[in-house]
């Protein structure tokens, strides 16, 4: 498929228009970053591990703001993005703040060839799953890219979220589920709105996203011969993901007077 018959190009339209919007948002507090905050929440810094001296591999890493906290933890960072305009925009973000990382314009599925072998570490957080078609090819290139002993680590939102009513804000209403929780084929949606900036229109409207189950993931990653060191489920999050959600410090979480409920999950999972 060509042109605008096809999902992943429809989509790489509307995270180019984001680029510069997202560089100037208060959401990615980009000038936070330059004064010297790190761009990771307490949940990644906890379970990553230490990396100095680690060849880390960050795939669909936007405009380079997490791969670059990553070099700034001592990583060997690599990011890799299918965003032309994004990896330009990472490229300038490192020069001014003085990191080293080396940042690479492809699709997950190149990974391995564009991105090459032997990492310590593969990387990918928050938002990333649900613009990917076929997750048998992402964990496949995960795995190629690891060396024997490295490891891959992913935060993500939960599944569990595509279920519930995210219109309104009473907690009765968001916990209605209105959707199926397994779903087959990209999800077409038209939204204006950008997630960092609510009040920019955006021209690229449409978006076409992957709904994956807990299940798929990490069949996925086992199926690519990774072994899953740990699967944790926890009831923080860190964008509003339900219009009921509280803020409580970096993290979204359900009311004190609604049940504690997954809201994202964490997998670690080693090359043998």
């Amino acid at each position: 498929m060509t042109g605008h018959t096809d999902p992943l190009a429809a989509n790489l339209a509307r995270w180019e228009e984001q680029v510069d919007i997202h560089i100037g948002s208060d959401f990615y507090r980009v000038k936070e970053f330059l004064a010297g905050e790190t761009s990771l929440d307490p949940l990644i810094l906890d379970e990553i591990g230490d990396l100095r001296g680690k060849h880390l591999l960050h795939l669909q890493c936007h405009f380079g703001l997490d791969t670059l906290s990553l070099a700034r933890l001592g990583a060997e960072a690599t990011g890799l993005d299918f965003s032309p305009r994004a990896i330009a925009a990472a490229e300038s973000l490192a020069a001014e703040a003085n990191l080293e990382a080396r940042f690479i314009c492809a699709r997950v599925d190149e990974a391995h060839q564009k991105a090459g072998t032997g990492y310590d570490i593969v990387f990918s957080s928050w938002g990333v799953l649900m613009w990917l078609p076929d997750l048998g090819v992402w964990a496949h290139n995960i795995a190629q890219c690891l060396a024997p002993g490295g490891y891959f680590y992913l935060a993500e939102g939960h599944p569990m979220l595509w279920v519930f009513d995210d219109e309104g804000e009473t907690v009765a209403k968001n916990l209605r589920a209105i959707r199926p929780y397994f779903l087959e084929g990209p999800q077409q949606w038209d939204n204006a709105r950008d997630y960092a900036e609510p009040a920019v229109s955006l021209t690229h409207f449409r978006t076409h996203e992957w709904q994956h189950t807990l299940g798929e993931v990490v069949t996925a990653l086992a199926g690519a011969g990774l072994q899953i060191e740990f699967l944790h489920e926890h009831d923080r999050l860190v964008w509003q993901g339900l219009p009921c959600l509280v803020q409580v410090g970096p993290y979204f979480r359900m009311p004190d007077e609604a049940p504690r409920l997954p809201l994202s999950y964490s997998v670690k999972a080693r090359k043998g």
